[in-house]
């Protein structure tokens, strides 16, 4: 004979409460307290109850969904950020689609238009280098279709975004530059379309004004593409047309990887005569040789704190339809053999 699905009611008829408890206590509603959503989710457990997804569609009209863009999933950093998405997803019992970009804009607009087609309930979205253009986030708004921007963040569209303190973080590192002795600190940077590459150069400026070091703007470079191998082009130019550069802060680790070569090429001592910062806490950047000095930033906190947020909007539309908030996450510097002249 079949055994019979667990349903919600079997639960609730154990612990004596209602239906409504119990699938608020298995979606970590926070009005229900977490002693009693612990003993919910441990019988859940011991019974083997699976959500029925269908029924809750029928009921809702929702698809327990998530849709995810991402640029690229090839690093750590947003490997860890998807990890915090999809444990705070799991947490909610939502499903999570995935979509990557390559950083192309065109794709990023195809992306958006499938996921908007009715697949998902929200979207998290972290927008490509190439993304000049707001209409197709402006198109989400009209729809009244739920989403959150994260890592990336464009000032001129209204949502919720979750970021990191990218000016504090890039004002740290180029001050751990010239606190270790450089003068002459270069910065490496993309399109600056979005806000968070902004943020950056302005850190960066803010930190040689702090030290009344001079702003050269002959030694920001903005390179045609985030890769290792036109950050070591680009390096290698720089330093032929202007010698007496003795430290580069870049946007990203995969640049400063490249500047770290680029160096070395041209017979640099690394740290003695040349520093060198990134940012994001690259898986490589602590095996490369010498490893690299970077901004760490909490990845699977933000892939948490968005989803969350994203949550809340999907499932109190009313509530938080209107509510814009920008969580900033603190950032952290590490400090490796990349920059460290020992005293």
């Amino acid at each position: 004979m079949k055994k019979q699905r667990v349903r919600l009611k079997d639960i609730a008829e154990r612990l004596n409460i209602s239906v409504a408890t119990v699938s608020r206590a298995l979606r970590n509603r926070i009005e229900i307290s977490e002693e009693l959503r612990g003993k919910v989710k441990a019988l859940a457990k011991e019974m083997y109850y699976q959500p029925n997804f269908m029924a809750s569609h029928l009921r809702t009209q929702k698809n327990f969904s998530i849709g995810v863009i991402i640029p690229r999933i090839i690093h750590q950093y947003m490997a860890s950020i998807i990890s915090g998405i999809l444990e705070e997803a799991n947490d909610h019992h939502y499903q999570v689609m995935i979509s990557v970009s390559e950083h192309l804009y065109e794709k990023e607009v195809k992306a958006i238009e499938m996921f908007s087609s009715g697949i998902v309930d929200g979207l998290l979205i972290c927008v490509s280098n190439q993304t000049k253009y707001i209409s197709h986030l402006e198109q989400l708004s009209q729809n009244n279709i739920p989403f959150v921007l994260f890592d990336k963040d464009i000032s001129r569209i209204d949502a919720p975004k979750v970021v990191v303190d990218d000016y504090t973080g890039a004002l740290g590192a180029v001050e751990h530059l010239i606190e270790q002795g450089y003068k002459h600190i270069a910065h490496l940077q993309d399109n600056l379309i979005n806000h968070s590459s902004q943020k950056r150069l302005k850190g960066y400026y803010s930190a040689l004004k702090k030290h009344n070091l001079q702003k050269n703007p002959d030694l920001v470079i903005e390179l045609a593409s985030i890769s290792i191998e036109e950050s070591r082009k680009a390096v290698e130019e720089l330093l032929r047309t202007y010698p007496f550069v003795d430290a580069i802060f870049g946007i990203t680790d995969e640049i400063a990887i490249g500047a770290i070569q680029a160096a070395l090429k041209l017979g640099r001592k690394i740290p003695e005569d040349f520093g060198v910062v990134g940012f994001s806490n690259w898986q490589i950047s602590s095996v490369v040789s010498p490893s690299l000095t970077t901004v760490y930033q909490p990845g699977t906190e933000m892939g948490r704190t968005a989803t969350k947020l994203l949550i809340q909007r999907i499932e109190n539309p009313e509530k938080f339809a209107d509510n814009f908030p920008t969580k900033i996450l603190k950032t952290k510097l590490l400090v490796r053999e990349s920059s460290y002249r020992k005293k």
